[in-house]
């Protein structure tokens, strides 16, 4: 089901909304999107969202088409005019999503000097590869790809230096299929909880024609039994129109998690949103 107007609204979402907060969204300081932020923050009140975190790529693999792209001096004179223009009604957030933090400790350590409010760490490539490629689906079979992905990823938390785990499942929007869990994943959660670090529930996929979030909800509730209590819900949005889709898709799911258990990031600090 699609909203006419392309964007979810409460009334879209029904009365056991719980999501005021969209944590992952891209505006045209990445490389990938053409968005203006103006345009999201009209569409974020739109759908009745609170809180937005405008979350740019930050990539240094010379191989991704966002190397170099990032401008933080325009980003955040650009920031600070929307929080001008919309903070009456929207929270603007500063973000960054931080590829591959586990292969540049040092840069990201003076990223986080800035003042940023969350840091995504996420991974887009299996060594030199960007994960979406299609040579690697003919040289690999989708089990072969998740568990090199997922020993990139457990590398990445295990460096530590961000705030939350972008997407643990980011081959399934290429692979189009359920993802292959295994046992790194059961470790890849117990460095989260012990790290303190977050867990992003990703609904990107659901626009893409799957039936699950990135993570699906299993991993999401082994995360919760391992202890974690830090969970965002970010629509990975490039678009205005995407902001906020799929949400409709987890209120009863997060109404059955532990109280205080969703939020946002403020300055690093993880904030549970009382819905």
């Amino acid at each position: 089901m699609q909203p006419k107007s392309g964007i979810w609204t409460f009334s879209d979402l029904g009365d056991n909304s719980l999501i005021l907060g969209d944590m992952h969204v891209h505006s045209r300081f990445s490389a990938d999107s053409q968005a203006e932020l103006s345009d999201i923050c009209r569409a974020a009140i739109e759908c009745g969202l609170k809180y937005i975190a405008i979350t740019e790529h930050y990539d240094l693999n010379p191989n991704d088409i966002s190397y170099q792209y990032f401008d933080y001096s325009a980003y955040s004179r650009a920031i600070d005019d929307l929080r001008a223009e919309f903070g009456s009604d929207l929270t603007i957030l500063k973000g960054i999503e931080f590829g591959e933090p586990h292969l540049y400790p040092d840069e990201l350590e003076k990223v986080r000097q800035l003042d940023f409010d969350v840091i995504l760490g996420s991974v887009h490539f299996i060594g030199p590869d960007f994960v979406g490629e299609r040579y690697l689906r003919e040289r690999w079979t989708p089990e072969e790809i998740f568990t090199k992905y997922f020993d990139e990823v457990l590398q990445t938390v295990e460096s530590d230096g961000f705030d939350v785990l972008a997407h643990l499942d980011f081959p399934k929007r290429y692979l189009k299929q359920t993802t292959l869990y295994h046992d790194t994943v059961d470790h890849i959660i117990k460095r989260l909880v012990d790290r303190g670090i977050g867990l992003e529930i990703n609904t990107s996929p659901l626009r893409k024609g799957m039936s699950d979030t990135s993570p699906d909800f299993e991993v999401v509730q082994r995360y919760i039994q391992a202890g974690g209590r830090r969970i965002t819900v970010g629509s990975d949005a490039h678009h205005p129109s995407e902001i906020g889709t799929g949400f409709e898709e987890l209120s009863q799911f997060l109404s059955s998690l532990p109280e205080h258990s969703v939020g946002i990031y403020q300055k690093h600090q993880f904030i549970p949103i009382a819905f």
